[in-house]
């Protein structure tokens, strides 16, 4: 998997050849090795993906929120999380770009941002104003608080000028949603 994902972010997914992946994993090329590990180079690179390219709650520490007790440092602590993975995700971009063309890219993608979803749904489901939510409407609520944030981080990958405003934006945000996540609801 370690050579795998090495000739997938030099090479790409598609020009990188099964027999390369054997041979620079020490394995004899096209003596059928590969195939005992993984049933298609497509098998290993979705193993790649989840074991080294994506984010999980735990990576997250999303499990410990409730630690903080705190709306508000909880939301700064997942947005800087989130930093930190695109900072992780960096030397694969071109990579993870080239895998959401393909034919199986979406439900890649969707396979692994599922637990992440889900783990950040169940968060969110402990504050006040998203208690008792049916699922569309929680999965909307999720999408807002998080979305907003992630669209900042993209601006900043493109280069944009927003790195000085960074800190503040920061701020605005999680002070933003914890006072909506921290109102209970009119019913």
């Amino acid at each position: 998997m370690q050579a795998a994902l090495t000739l997938f972010a030099e090479q790409g997914y598609q020009k990188t050849s099964i027999a390369r992946i054997e041979t620079e994993a020490g394995l004899a090329p096209r003596a059928g090795a590969f195939y005992r590990h993984f049933d298609s180079k497509q098998a290993l690179l979705v193993e790649v993906a989840k074991a080294y390219v994506s984010e999980t709650p735990e990576s997250f520490g999303l499990d410990r929120l409730a630690d903080f007790g705190d709306t508000r440092a909880e939301l700064v602590a997942i947005a800087l999380e989130y930093e930190e993975a695109m900072i992780r995700q960096k030397p694969f971009a071109r990579l993870i770009e080239e895998v959401r063309l393909l034919d199986f890219g979406a439900d890649l993608q969707a396979e692994l941002d599922t637990d992440m979803m889900a783990a950040l749904a169940a968060w969110l489901k402990s504050k006040p104003a998203a208690r008792g939510l049916p699922g569309k409407r929680l999965s909307a609520l999720t999408i807002s608080v998080f979305g907003s944030w992630l669209f900042y981080l993209s601006l900043a990958r493109q280069g944009a000028a927003v790195d000085r405003l960074r800190d503040p934006l920061l701020e605005d945000w999680a002070t933003h949603w914890a006072g909506i996540l921290d109102k209970s609801p009119r019913r």
